[in-house]
């Protein structure tokens, strides 16, 4: 069963097609195989690590926070948004303050306007309570 689950992980950066059927399988495999995917993480590319991030929300497996709060310090700004929301979506303890140094550090790269980077991470710090949504008063 772990060759095969390992086999599986590689999958998830395939062509979309291939990738596509190994994220289902490893949502039907479930929490066995979140170890699995989170040891085969950091040789991944881009695509089979938001993918992976796509497992770990279906999954639900706490076992994945601490992966995820790694893909934080990812060079690609859609995996360190992915990895934020998930964070948030799982309520992962302890994350509030890596969210907002991501978030600091994000702010620090000056994002262009129509980047969700910056959003995202700020919409995962208002769903775990580490922030309070800003309105403009009423007029």
């Amino acid at each position: 069963m772990t060759s095969r689950i390992k086999r599986l992980v590689q999958q998830l950066d395939g062509e979309a097609s291939e990738s596509y059927d190994a994220r289902a399988e490893l949502i039907w495999i479930h929490s066995d195989a979140i170890l699995a995917i989170v040891d085969g993480l950091p040789s991944l590319g881009g695509f089979g690590q938001l993918t992976a991030i796509e497992v770990f929300k279906e999954v639900s497996d706490f076992r994945c926070g601490p992966a995820l709060v790694g893909l934080l310090d990812s060079d690609t700004p859609a995996i360190r948004e992915w990895a934020a929301t998930a964070l948030a979506n799982l309520e992962v303890d302890g994350a509030i303050e890596l969210l907002r140094r991501a978030h600091r550090a994000c702010l620090q790269r000056t994002p262009p306007p129509d980047w969700t980077e910056p959003s995202g991470i700020s919409w995962a710090l208002t769903e775990l309570g580490g922030r309070s949504p800003v309105l403009p008063p009423c007029a």
